[in-house]
């Protein structure tokens, strides 16, 4: 690796000059205190391994950032537009049995969470979703994504600590959330008419209080305002 900075080599007598020897027409000016050169040049040395220093923590965090699952801001996010269809899906059931078809809740209105185990904020909403699913499973569906998750078995344990009896289909390479629901971060949760259109979706953990309000907005002749 090439250095930061070129440091010209200190003569070995203070009086010498770089070209030549000692100049006849001028006297010898005062001595230099040994050492005092390198010293002199410490402030400049530190000063570029703190700049490098600098720059890999910048690197570090940029890198970390983009390990973390934590998307770019949801105002930046391609989401589908209220009114369309939302994109069918028809996933293997997390636990085993039936599959969990997106087109077979038709007929009520559908919550759709996507989310997944190693989530921190997916983990905090979990408590919420299970207790309002079970306060109106009479009038709406619930139905959860366990996207790009390599715990099925911790998913399931989180799922039933949590009270969310719903079906849950498993995204295991994130295909669905990823290309069909355009989803870059984790939790994501989309709204769906009785007829299977989207009314809105929310970005982050939900809490009770807030899914209750957007399941208002799924009765007939009223839309989400985003």
């Amino acid at each position: 690796m090439s250095p930061l900075l070129s440091v010209t080599p200190e003569l070995e007598d203070p009086g010498q000059q770089e070209q030549g020897g000692l100049d006849p027409a001028q006297p010898p000016g005062p001595a230099q205190p040994p050492g005092q050169a390198r010293r002199e040049r410490w402030p400049i040395a530190l000063a570029a391994v703190a700049v490098v220093l600098l720059a890999g923590f910048i690197g570090y965090a940029v890198t970390s950032a983009g390990r973390s699952g934590h998307g770019p801001s949801p105002s930046k996010l391609t989401v589908l537009a209220s009114g369309t269809t939302a994109p069918a899906f028809r996933l293997p059931r997390l636990g085993g049995g039936p599959p969990v078809e997106l087109a077979s809740f038709r007929g009520k209105p559908t919550v759709v969470n996507f989310f997944a185990s190693w989530c921190t904020d997916c983990r905090a909403e979990l408590g919420a979703f299970g207790a309002v699913s079970a306060a109106d499973e009479a009038e709406v569906n619930f139905v959860g994504v366990d996207t790009n998750d390599s715990d099925q078995a911790l998913a399931r344990t989180l799922l039933a600590s949590a009270g969310a009896a719903y079906p849950v289909g498993i995204d295991a390479d994130g295909s669905v959330a990823s290309g069909s629901y355009a989803i870059a971060y984790l939790p994501v949760t989309y709204f769906i008419d009785a007829r299977g259109r989207i009314v809105g979706e929310a970005f982050g953990a939900e809490s009770r209080s807030s899914l209750r309000h957007w399941i208002a907005l799924l009765e007939p002749g009223r839309s989400a305002v985003r």
